[in-house]
């Protein structure tokens, strides 16, 4: 198996809603180590990784899915600096209320630190939105802070997950956003990792995606979605060639890979992932095995072959580290 990439991610922000379908299931709880020391670790153990192997070049750093950090015009700084994603583009949930004066200095720090574009995701109308964000007064609190950006002239784009639970309530809140000023609205399926597993039964049918207005359904996104049976059918399922190594840093591991080097950190993670792969059966047994060839889901196919390993393991009671998992070191098929 090839590895692509190799990045460093760093919890170290508790975020203030408890999403229900949260990759981390945090909680508000830091679990990661001082930005500022996960961001030198960072630059030393990417760059001997890339010593070590000069082709990975696209491996990052980043503070999870919070932005609500002390020292946020730093993180951008530094994103920026290296090209990280993390210097451009940031996804805003999960902040503490702010008043409309700390919104508009929030918007125009990100501004002046050149980030290029931030991300909002609404889940619903405000009663579903809140109840999903587990936190009242979330949806009218993202209002504000697009509001805020667009006072400021920050570029915003706005995700919507489609659930069978907010299939009702696209159209009114797309109505919403419209009157905002967005550099983009698109509608896209949630995962299934973390929490995510909690709302298995929210994943949509092509029947259910027909029904949705047009207006919704061409601000889908343009990742290749087919059913279940039509997956199975298509002859398209392939065993992945690459993968991308993610290293999560954690106060109780951090003294340890302090005292190991880019190339030890690099074979470290790719022993978990292949262990993880050799005791996983090939991606056609798993079809065989557990594929539904009347299922009329949506998928794409690294959600469909995840819900498959995730039976087996289920199924076997497999202990092994679990490589989807985003609470520790992960990977993320090519």
């Amino acid at each position: 198996m090839k590895t692509v990439s190799v990045s460093v991610a760093n919890y170290c922000v508790p975020c203030q809603c408890r999403c229900r379908y949260c990759l981390l299931g945090s909680c508000g709880k830091n679990t990661g180590v001082d930005q500022q020391e996960g961001m030198d670790f960072a630059d030393r153990v990417l760059r001997e990784i890339r010593e070590e192997r000069p082709e990975m070049t696209k491996g990052s750093y980043y503070n999870g899915y919070c932005m609500d950090m002390p020292d946020l015009a730093g993180y951008i700084r530094y994103g920026r600096e290296r090209g990280y994603p993390c210097g451009r583009f940031l996804q805003m949930n999960g902040f503490a209320f702010r008043t409309e004066e700390e919104l508009d200095r929030l918007m125009t720090m990100i501004r002046n630190e050149k980030a290029e574009l931030i991300d909002l995701t609404f889940f619903g109308t405000e009663e579903y939105h809140d109840r999903f964000a587990g936190r009242k007064g979330d949806y009218p609190f993202l209002l504000r802070m697009l509001e805020a950006a667009n006072r400021i002239g920050l570029p915003v784009t706005i995700s919507v997950p489609l659930m069978r639970e907010n299939l009702g309530q696209t159209e009114e809140l797309l109505h919403t956003l419209q009157g905002y000023e967005t550099q983009n609205i698109r509608f896209f399926l949630p995962h299934s990792k973390g929490r995510g597993q909690s709302i298995l039964d929210q994943r949509i049918t092509r029947e259910e995606f027909e029904r949705l207005p047009e207006e919704v359904r061409s601000r889908f996104a343009k990742t290749k979605h087919m059913t279940e049976a039509e997956w199975l059918a298509s002859g398209e399922i392939t065993e992945a060639q690459g993968r991308n190594l993610t290293l999560v840093l954690t106060p109780e591991e951090f003294p340890r890979l302090k005292e190991m080097s880019g190339a030890e950190i690099l074979a470290m993670l790719e022993e978990l992932d292949d262990r993880y792969r050799a005791q996983m059966p090939p991606v056609h047994e798993l079809a065989k095995r557990y594929g539904n060839p009347e299922g009329q889901e949506l998928y794409r196919i690294r959600d469909l072959t995840l819900k498959w390993e995730q039976q087996y393991i289920a199924d076997t009671g497999n202990t092994i580290w679990d490589m989807h998992d985003e609470t520790h070191h992960f990977a993320v098929d090519e």
